[in-house]
């Protein structure tokens, strides 16, 4: 159980740390300090650009080499390191076994040409915790405690050939393994769907009581803060705004800010919109009996029947790995369908080439989760957006240009911030810069895959707001994929259910969803309640 009167594990002191940025210094933690005790999970909850990260890279010697520490000190049980800016600290003695990582991404975290037992291998012999013969049964015994029912299978697998929240697991049994007095958990959640986050959460959560395991969380959600921790510290802009018990700071918060976070979530899981549409039988995209598969043992679509009418704002809902980016990038061309049909204004699109196939890019645009992996990061804003009309070889420069300053403008980037490149912005101006370039050409359909799911709740707000405001004043079809129940059914006219490649029901009312009778939207709904419990 946690121990909140426990002794203290890990103190961080006087922390400072600063970014360099165009021969400028941006002051990031300013004197932050804080600390953690043994059995407790402590979360360190802030929007974007808040610091969260930045303490985590701190604490285990992380920091990219832009970043500068002006000072601070750490103790870690009996140990301590009283200057952090030191460059003779010996991390490899503090990683792994004092503090141990969990990453946002678990796929990226991965080596990809590794098997998973040659990962626990790899981490084990280095730290000399175990024989190269004590290797396996180690492993599988970690991951029977993860709720795998097949682990020697697992071990003899690659990460991709695994889902997001199994990796997310197997990333927590290496972690485990190494048996630290600290784990990191950087937004393990933020990528996950909602069964997978429920999983993943409730692990962490009885390896607390099992196992008396120190979690420090870092989050961007309050319901998965709410969900799992003992402790939560508010963070803003490298300030801690706030901190108690979760419980109480929830319920009662003291500071402006955290209300504004709590705010802002609950608007989203309110309406955004008229649920009216205007258009029910003008079908704009057909798929009709589409199929996909990579190989033959990997059936990834089949039976995909879905209309989209004009001026829909249509919702795609499921789990990781059900099929729903496949789907948009056969719309796109991305990838060729191995059966079936993609059809707008009733002709079939899914086997163009050159030309036409560049025609119909004008009219489908497709807006990806990782907006700033997306964009050149060598390019400006201004520059981004102009990017498709030159392809399209649409206007001269000036007109581009012109164009270009328009949609910046409608999305939020104004001014000096349309000179920037997206190493210089925030991820949520980053989203608004992926949102124009698609929007540039004017197209009839607009994709969004999982475009807010990695955004902190004022950010995703901010998004969905924006993309309502769009939608109404130009007039396009939007296609919104997510795992985020509460996104899909505060701003989708109705929503359609995917599991295992083909829709599990068809297209519903939003607000009717808990209606369902299928055992699997039952399931995603219950996951997302839990998730909620408490908050409201």
């Amino acid at each position: 159980m946690s121990n909140k009167e426990g002794e203290t594990i890990l103190q961080v002191k006087n922390l400072r740390v600063s970014y360099k940025q165009n021969q400028h210094s941006i002051n990031i933690l300013d004197n932050l300090a804080f600390d953690l005790r043994k059995g407790e999970i402590l979360a360190l909850l802030g929007e974007s650009g808040s610091g969260k990260s930045t303490i985590a890279k701190a604490v285990t010697g992380l920091l990219p080499p832009s970043a500068h520490i002006g000072g601070g000190a750490l103790h870690l049980g009996s140990a301590m390191i009283a200057d952090l800016s030191s460059k003779s600290i010996q991390w490899e003695r503090i990683r792994g076994r004092g503090i141990a990582m969990l990453f946002q991404d678990a796929q990226q975290a991965l080596n990809p040409v590794l098997s998973i037992k040659e990962h626990f291998k790899e981490s084990l012999l280095f730290h000399r915790m175990a024989s190269a013969d004590e290797v396996a049964p180690i492993s599988a015994k970690l991951l029977s405690m993860l709720n795998f029912t097949d682990a020697p299978n697992i071990l003899d697998r690659y990460p991709f050939q695994l889902s997001g929240g199994m990796c997310q697991r197997i990333c927590l049994a290496l972690a485990l393994c190494l048996k630290p007095a600290v784990l990191i958990a950087d937004e393990p959640t933020s990528a996950l769907d909602t069964v997978s986050q429920k999983e993943v959460l409730d692990l962490l959560k009885r390896m607390q009581e099992e196992l008396g395991l120190t979690v420090l969380l870092i989050t961007h959600d309050i319901a998965v803060a709410n969900a799992i921790s003992d402790r939560v510290i508010v963070l803003n802009r490298g300030v801690i705004e706030e901190e108690g018990d979760t419980g109480t700071v929830f319920a009662k918060p003291r500071a402006a800010y955290t209300r504004q976070l709590l705010s802002s979530r609950s608007r989203i899981a309110k309406p955004l919109r008229d649920r009216e549409l205007q258009h029910p039988d003008e079908p704009l995209l057909e798929i009709v009996q589409l199929e996909k598969t990579f190989h033959p043992k990997k059936r990834v679509l089949h039976h995909v029947n879905l209309t989209l009418n004009k001026k829909e704002i249509l919702g795609i809902l499921g789990q990781s790995g059900c099929g729903k980016s496949t789907l948009a990038k056969c719309i796109t061309g991305l990838e060729s369908p191995s059966g079936g049909g993609v059809m707008y204004r009733g002709t079939d699109i899914s086997r163009l080439q050159g030309k036409p196939k560049r025609e119909i890019c004008k009219q489908i645009q497709l807006v990806f989760q990782d907006a700033r992996a997306s964009l050149n990061p060598g390019r400006t804003a201004l520059q981004l957006v102009q990017e498709p009309l030159q392809y399209l070889h649409i206007g001269c420069r000036k007109e581009r240009e012109a164009m270009a300053k328009l949609y910046l403008d409608e999305v939020g980037i104004t001014g000096e911030a349309q000179t920037r490149r997206p190493p210089q912005l925030s991820t949520g101006q980053c989203q608004r810069i992926a949102i124009a370039r698609a929007l540039v050409l004017k197209p009839e359909v607009l994709i969004c895959d999982e475009a807010v799911s990695a955004l902190d709740m004022k950010v995703q707000a901010q998004i969905l707001a924006l993309l309502q405001r769009l939608h109404k004043q130009f007039g396009f079809s939007i296609l919104m994929i997510s795992h985020d129940i509460r996104v899909l059914r505060s701003f989708c006219h109705h929503i359609a259910v995917m599991n295992d490649g083909s829709f599990s029901e068809g297209k519903r009312a939003s607000a009717r969803l808990h209606e369902s009778n299928q055992p699997y939207t039952q399931l995603l709904l219950k996951c997302a309640g839990d998730m909620e419990e408490g908050l409201y």
